[in-house]
C-alpha cells in the first residue's frame, strides 16, 4: 500500500477488506447450504454475497478520487452568446 494514502482511502480500504472477508465467509456458508439442498437459504446468502461484492467494487471505484471540480467550467450565464 502507498505510504501517502488519504484518510478517506484508508477508510475505503477498511470497508473493502471487511466486505471481502464477509464474501469469503458467505461463500463457505453458501456451499454448505447447497450441499444440504437448502435452496431458499442458499439464495438468501448468495444475495448477501452479491451485496458485499458490489459494495467493495463501489469503494474500489472511489479510491484515489479527490472530488475536485474541473479547472475550466463552461459559461452558462444568461447573457453569454
Amino acid at each position: 500500500m502507498v505510504t501517502n494514502v488519504s484518510e478517506k482511502d484508508k477508510a475505503l480500504q477498511e470497508v473493502i477488506d471487511w466486505c471481502e472477508q464477509r464474501e469469503i465467509e458467505g461463500l463457505r456458508l453458501a456451499n454448505a447450504l447447497l450441499m444440504q439442498r437448502e435452496m431458499d437459504a442458499y439464495g438468501a446468502v448468495k444475495g448477501q454475497i452479491n451485496a458485499y461484492e458490489k459494495t467493495a467494487d463501489h469503494c474500489r471505484s472511489l479510491l484515489g478520487y479527490s472530488g475536485n471540480m474541473p479547472s475550466e467550467v463552461p459559461n452558462h450565464s444568461e447573457d453569454a452568446k
